[in-house]
């Protein structure tokens, strides 16, 4: 992992090769990291290039960073990846949201499913969602992502269903029988996207397999061991990257 800190910038914030950083950014690298004229970060505009920069200029709340030549990101996939997650209880989904930005996650998409115990009114699930994307931001900054991956608000079972049906390969993790094994399913697949749903603690329903059925998405098995929500959605991002990638 590189020492160099890395700063998500907006695209139309470079000016002539350089960029003014503000705010909890700029506060961040003066009074926590410490750093001065002189030091080097790494800035990425969220579109999957980065720079590296050298600060110029410091005061209390703002610095001056002059950009060197642009570049690809090599960190991200080569297709987008959307987690339609089932919503689990506590704060798991603090955890998962950051270990699948990790993994290299596009979109994490919370999912209302029969047996989510945990059912937050919108008000509620307002203040998770923005402490999710700040977790999400965080997450994309340690291990150098060209992107930040966004939490959007939640949905229902069926609409998480008929949403995935517009990405070229999607699927739900199911633990029974009668279902594919994920390798043998993305063998040989060459996506632009891919959509996969994990259920919350007690797994999916009797008639949520069912739905799933009637719109013709296949039922995948992640080997022979019943994983926890929180772990299964690592195991896909894993298996979709060393398959795929």
């Amino acid at each position: 992992m590189s020492s160099v800190p890395r700063i998500f910038i907006t695209q139309d914030s470079i000016i002539a090769d350089t960029v003014r950083i503000t705010g909890s950014d700029a506060a961040h690298i003066i009074k926590v990291l410490r750093l001065n004229t002189g030091d080097k970060l790494r800035l990425c505009d969220m579109r999957r290039t980065e720079y590296d920069g050298i600060i110029t200029e410091t005061s209390d709340n703002a610095l001056i960073v002059a950009l060197g030549e642009g570049r690809s990101c090599v960190s991200e996939l080569p297709f987008e990846v959307t987690l339609y997650q089932g919503v689990p209880k506590g704060d798991k989904l603090d955890t998962i949201v950051q270990k699948a930005v990790e993994l290299g996650v596009s979109t994490v998409i919370p999912v209302l499913c029969e047996r989510s115990v945990s059912r937050p009114d919108n008000r509620a699930f307002e203040k998770k969602l923005e402490r999710y994307n700040k977790i999400a931001v965080s997450a994309a900054s340690q291990c150098g992502r060209g992107i930040i991956p966004a939490v959007l608000p939640p949905l229902s079972f069926i609409n998480a269903c008929r949403e995935m049906k517009q990405s070229e390969v999607c699927f739900i993790c199911y633990e029974g029988s009668e279902t594919i094994h994920i390798r043998d399913y993305l063998r040989e697949k060459k996506p632009r996207k891919i959509a996969f749903l994990i259920g919350p603690e007690g797994g999916l329903s009797t008639g949520e397999i069912r739905t799933a059925g009637e719109l013709g998405i296949p039922l995948i098995g992640l080997g022979g061991r019943i994983l926890r929500t929180e772990t299964a959605s690592g195991f896909v991002l894993s298996a979709i990257s060393i398959l795929l990638e």
